[in-house]
């Protein structure tokens, strides 16, 4: 075991970013990139960077919509006329105008409060500028309450064919203590309004141990995931970040703290959920991610598993682009004018990866899968995993959390208890004990800080066994 257990996200390689705003750097950023050559598969992920309401301790937040329905409507108008154009931008290089676009991921933000109007510009654009796959897989993030019978329609006659909904519980108590948009009917009442529409890949989001939730809390929701027939679930345990409201509203003893990551409660929750699985017939093919076989993500395979580069369109996104990690900013109004004036909308980016950061980034995410099929390694770097990591893998091996079946490395049921330290065992030595790198205060940025959290640590505290 380790001593210390890293519960922080770590979904980012590599994790630091610098600030690439002025000339001199954004032209030998434009460069590194290499737009100007055929590409090959990619994903995009497009932000939509409005919400109704702030959820409690949400770390993607990144503005609120205004209440007024014409106000709105105008926010929402500009801001995708200037998505549409940056999507025509890029689809003129040859690096994405020539290469195959696997999978689309539509969030934010809340993707479903995009208008049927909104939509259906995005989802021409990208059909007529694009080389989208004959099995693209496009999906679209949002809320339960943004779901109207009209707009169902419309989805389901679309190229959408993948809807993320955030639901977070079953029980009203619950969601008003986070803070959600949604009421529980809602959720369900959308969920039978898509599948009746046709839509059957539905990814349901759930979250447990939050302020005030019970095992009795979470066996009622598995009934109604049951009976809604959900073939792909996704549960996160609830964290605090920090500087969200709920951190400022447990402190003062508004809220009831969540229960520690370790305790009995916690680990009776991640066994009911293990028990769901089975008997609903789901896999564990990811971290936090269950699905009934042939509806697992498609874009999570082409992002985690195989590794191509990623384009992100919108404030708050990141890309991953010839070995190199980059974002955009979350400020609406300074992406919009960077977009209308021609100019490049990234902010930051991260180095350029040498081949060996790059198998370890491979290494990273692949185990998200909690496998390493070897013959998959030796096709994209051309060598041994068991020779480029002999260290690690045999000392993870002589310790029992992860065994070789000659085929594949994979992770013991010990090996993914500690899978995010695990994960850590990857991380370059060049990369710990690093303060340098740009903390985004904006909260939209969050993920990001979790790994700047990481990488500014002494390895040791992490990667330390008893």
């Amino acid at each position: 075991m380790y001593k210390n257990r890293c519960y922080m996200p770590f979904i980012l390689y590599p994790p630091d970013m610098y600030d690439v705003s002025d000339s001199e750097s954004e032209n030998s950023l434009i460069k590194s990139l290499s737009l100007e050559n055929d590409g090959t598969d990619f994903v995009m992920y497009i932000s939509v960077p409005y919400c109704r309401v702030c959820c409690k301790a949400c770390p993607y937040f990144v503005d609120l919509l205004p209440m007024n329905k014409e106000k709105s409507q105008n926010l929402l108008d500009r801001y995708v006329d200037a998505l549409v154009l940056d999507l025509k931008r890029h689809a003129a290089t040859p690096r994405w105008g020539n290469a195959r676009l696997r999978g689309i991921y539509i969030g934010g933000g809340t993707g479903s409060l995009l208008e049927i109007a909104h939509l259906d510009k995005i989802l021409t654009t990208l059909t007529l500028y694009f080389n989208l796959t004959t099995d693209c897989e496009i999906t679209l993030e949002g809320n339960a309450k943004d779901f109207t019978s009209e707009k169902t329609v419309y989805i389901a006659n679309s190229i959408i064919n993948r809807i993320s909904l955030g639901a977070q519980s079953f029980q009203t108590e619950v969601l008003r203590t986070v803070g959600s948009p949604h009421k529980a009917q809602q959720t369900i009442d959308s969920i039978r309004m898509l599948q009746d529409a046709g839509l059957e890949h539905i990814q349901l989001d759930m979250m447990y141990n939050m302020p005030g939730h019970t095992l009795e809390h979470w066996e009622k929701d598995f009934k109604v995931l049951h009976e809604l027939g959900i073939k792909h679930l996704t549960t996160y345990l609830y964290r605090i970040t920090p500087g969200t409201r709920q951190e400022a509203l447990i402190k003062s003893g508004k809220v009831a703290p969540v229960a520690d990551a370790e305790s009995l409660l916690v680990k009776d929750m991640q066994e009911m959920l293990c028990q769901f699985a089975v008997e609903a017939g789901m896999h564990n093919y990811m971290h936090e991610h269950y699905a009934l076989p042939g509806f697992e993500s498609k874009y999570n395979h082409w992002t985690m598993k195989e590794c191509v580069d990623a384009l992100g369109i919108g404030p708050g996104a990141y890309s991953f682009i010839n070995q190199r990690r980059t974002g955009i900013s979350k400020n609406v109004d300074r992406y919009i004018n960077a977009v209308q004036n021609g100019d490049n909308t990234f902010t930051t980016a991260s180095i350029q990866l040498t081949p060996q950061l790059s198998r370890q980034r491979y290494m990273i995410f692949n185990l998200l899968y909690y496998q390493i099929n070897k013959a998959h390694y030796r096709k994209a770097w051309g060598t041994e995993c068991r020779e480029d990591f002999k260290i690690i893998i045999n000392n993870l091996i002589l310790d029992d959390f992860m065994q070789d079946n000659g085929t594949e490395l994979f992770l013991t049921t010990k090996g993914k208890m500690w899978l995010q330290n695990i994960m850590l065992e990857f991380f370059d030595d060049s990369m710990w004990d690093n303060s340098q790198a740009l903390r985004q205060q904006q909260s939209s940025w969050a993920m990001n800080n979790h790994m700047i959290d990481i990488s500014a640590s002494k390895k040791e505290f992490w990667l330390e066994r008893l």
